[in-house]
């Protein structure tokens, strides 16, 4: 597995597999969560929100690659000395290989080089793995965020680096 920034000529790929990935969280959250977020990708302007921010001095978007395929990504940014994700996620087919720790564990290593002194992130309590995952790498719960993106209940997790 190769662990990458991400490029423009990758943008196809990486909606493609944000989306697969988004599709294949139907067992754990609600399509009122997911259809937005799957909707919203793949109009025009959310492939536009998504170049840009790739393309942005503080930008961090990052590829997984098995095979010349993408199976994973990594999507966030560094400003002011905070790392935010904003996105990570890896095709169900190739959980549980250590994909999701080698994206997080390159983020963070960039986050800081860029001089970043804390990263966070949040996510849905029913994200069991998503959660395990950011334990076991240090983060640790700073806030709980009630009905909040598209009425879905969300926890904030934060790591000093």
């Amino acid at each position: 597995m190769k662990i990458r920034t991400a490029t423009s000529p990758d943008i196809k790929r990486l909606i493609d597999c944000y989306v697969e990935i988004w599709e294949s969280l139907r067992e754990w959250l609600p399509n009122s969560f997911i259809n937005p977020e799957v909707e919203s990708i793949q109009k025009p302007e959310g492939i536009q929100r998504f170049k840009q921010g790739m393309d942005s001095i503080d930008g961090i978007y990052l590829v997984a690659e098995q095979n010349k395929k993408t199976v994973g990504l990594i999507t966030g940014r560094e400003h002011g000395g905070v790392g935010n994700i904003g996105f990570l996620g890896v095709k169900k087919q190739h959980r549980r290989e250590g994909t999701g720790a080698a994206l997080l564990g390159k983020f963070l290593e960039i986050a800081r080089e860029r001089k970043a002194h804390k990263v966070w992130l949040y996510t849905a309590p029913q994200l069991l793995p998503a959660i395990s995952l950011y334990i076991n790498n240090g983060f640790v719960p700073e806030g709980y965020l009630r009905k909040h993106t598209h009425g879905l209940d969300l926890i904030i997790y934060s790591k000093f680096l």
